[in-house]
């Protein structure tokens, strides 16, 4: 299994027919549209899906004046308005780091972090924009997930630069400047993922374009192997050139996709403590970035613990791929924590990883501080598709930041007490060991934290095929102390155990509310669900029953949760050269 991956060969064809069918309809929705409806009720139509109608019409308010304007010109509309507004929120953050006095450093730090994530979501916002400015028509239903995606990690980086900052009154100043720029990115998601229904309502034909069924389970239940370039042994080398030719689904990448890492890779840069490698410490190896004829940097980190204060892979150091000696031989460590340094939860990582396609193997991520340190993260990622295999994630709260985008985790041990699993990005955990670790007094265990705001959104957390256990530490106290599968962080949190071991440690209710403030009423809204869990504590007899909750009862609704349907896993992991299970 090494080289292969398990997939539904029967979805596969099914969801290429429905590309082609979509790619037809929108080059005949770019030509006739104008045709049926008016331009000014073009722009009410195409806002009224939103929620915030009157911030969509302003933002497209001269697009409806131009009577050869196409579904993109609207989407082009209010990304740009919301870039418009980034820079206006961007100013304010400049404007009240002037006004703070010289003991507000913690405040200034926070509008600091804030900046940050205003450049980041600036900066996706343009490759969006990039890539539907360069797109046909045709092509652009085929881009609504990837596009989904990018448009959930700007609404990440908005929230987060508001979340973080302490000081209330300069939290409200910095929320009402965001405002305008929340809504637009709210409202583009909505769009996007309501495309196929608004050009129903501006007036183009569908009843010409007949999509595949998708409801043979017949067939979605035959599963054959793939290699590891994606492609069925049957399908001969010209098909495979046609297919590699349809619409590109990391268009929004800056960087060409690379081939898959060779299972014996050869490294550009070697670290070593002991001076047999090239660099002394992991920060120098990353200093000396230069991708080698393939595509990636590869950077071999030899055994030794690395205490290097943070480390950042940072933005255009794409396609990074670091390995070690093995997760208990390899270490990088840090002890960064809000708890008692009141550093801003994002800045606590130990490792942040930004650039494009971020891979690790055989290495432990660790945080050091302890219970004391509250939210303390190992590890946070807001790389586009974080492929991270054989590693390990060591702290207590906060352990794992999915931030943003798409990220796949195999084989892993990840190490918690409370909300140690979390983030706002789609993470998917696959064949990985979760220690439920004891937590400080008067604490209870959360595994699982997800930020999603929207339904709209592309986020949500999968365990698939994980054992969930206690540490050797907590098992002799573990009747002391709660342990749930996890919390709704936000309205629309999503969070899915599939086919796990549960140990007795998790109580029979399974889940907690989020007790404070706005997200009080998070359980009533979000989206938990449990299939095919094994162990004592996988009893759902006691579950909550909240509206949120809801066990999966067939195979059927299951399969929406495998790593093929949840990440678009064959899409791009077989490409990486993962060896990811892509079924149930």
């Amino acid at each position: 299994m090494a080289n292969k991956v398990v997939v539904s060969v029967a979805s596969a064809v099914i969801v290429l027919g429905v590309v082609i069918g979509v790619c037809l309809l929108l080059a005949n929705s770019g030509r006739s549209h104008h045709k049926t409806t008016p331009d000014s009720k073009t722009a009410e139509l195409i806002c009224k899906k939103v929620e915030y109608q009157v911030t969509c019409l302003d933002a497209v308010n001269k697009v409806a004046k131009n009577s050869s304007a196409t579904p993109q010109d609207y989407i082009v509309a209010i990304i740009r308005a919301t870039a418009d507004e980034l820079n206006k929120s961007l100013e304010k953050a400049a404007e009240a780091k002037k006004d703070l006095s010289s003991g507000q450093k913690q405040t200034k730090a926070e509008l600091e972090t804030c900046e940050k994530m205003i450049g980041y979501a600036s900066d996706e916002l343009k490759q969006v924009l990039k890539t539907i400015g360069e797109m046909k028509a045709t092509t652009l239903s085929d881009q609504v997930d990837p596009i989904l995606v990018w448009l959930t990690a700007v609404r990440s980086y908005q929230t987060t630069c508001v979340d973080e900052i302490q000081d209330e009154n300069v939290k409200a100043d910095m929320q009402e400047a965001m405002q305008t720029s929340n809504e637009l990115t709210f409202n583009a998601q909505k769009i996007i993922y309501n495309v196929h229904n608004i050009l129903k309502d501006i007036g183009v034909n569908l009843d010409e374009f007949k999509f595949p069924q998708l409801g043979n389970r017949k067939l979605l239940q035959e599963v054959k192997e793939i290699d590891r370039y994606g492609f069925p042994s049957w399908v001969p080398k010209t098909d495979r050139r046609l297919l590699q030719a349809t619409p590109d689904n990391e268009a929004m990448f800056k960087t060409p996709t690379p081939p898959p890492v060779p299972e014996n890779p050869t490294p550009d840069a070697v670290v070593a403590q002991d001076g047999s490698g090239k660099f002394n410490s992991i920060k120098q190896a990353l200093d000396a970035y230069a991708p080698g004829p393939a595509g990636r940097y590869i950077i071999y980190i030899k055994a030794g613990t690395y205490n290097e204060g943070q480390i950042i892979v940072d933005k255009g150091q794409d396609n990074v791929y670091m390995y070690g000696d093995g997760k208990d031989k390899t270490i990088i460590t840090g002890s960064l924590n809000f708890g008692i340094q009141k550093i801003g939860t994002s800045q606590t990582a130990t490792v942040v990883a930004i650039g494009e396609r971020f891979m690790a193997k055989g290495i432990t991520f660790r945080n050091s501080i302890g219970p004391a340190g509250h939210q303390a993260v190992a590890f946070r990622s807001q790389s586009p598709r974080t492929v991270m295999m054989d590693c390990g994630f060591e702290g207590y709260q906060d352990t794992l930041y999915y931030h943003a985008h798409d990220q796949f985790y195999k084989n892993c041990a990840i190490y918690g007490t409370v909300d140690f699993i979390f983030g706002t990005g789609r993470a998917f955990i696959q064949d990985s060991d979760i220690f439920v670790q004891k937590p400080d007094a008067n604490q209870a265990n959360m595994v699982t934290a997800d930020g999603r705001m929207k339904m709209e959104e592309t986020g949500g957390v999968v365990l698939h095929n994980c054992r969930i256990q206690a540490t050797e530490e907590l098992a002799p106290v573990q009747a002391s102390f709660k342990s749930y599968l996890g919390r709704p962080w936000k309205a629309a949190s999503t969070a899915v155990i599939l086919k796990c071991d549960i140990g007795d440690l998790i109580g029979p209710e399974g889940w907690m509310t989020w007790s404070s403030g706005e997200g009080a009423n998070n359980h009533l809204t979000c989206m938990f669900r449990e299939y095919g869990n094994t162990g004592p504590g996988s009893n759902q007899a006691d579950r909550v029953t909240w509206a949120g909750y809801r066990p999966i009862t067939n195979e059927r609704d299951a399969l929406d949760y495998t790593a093929a349907t949840f990440v678009d896993g064959g899409s791009w992991l077989p490409q990486y050269g993962v060896p990811a299970n892509l079924g149930l």
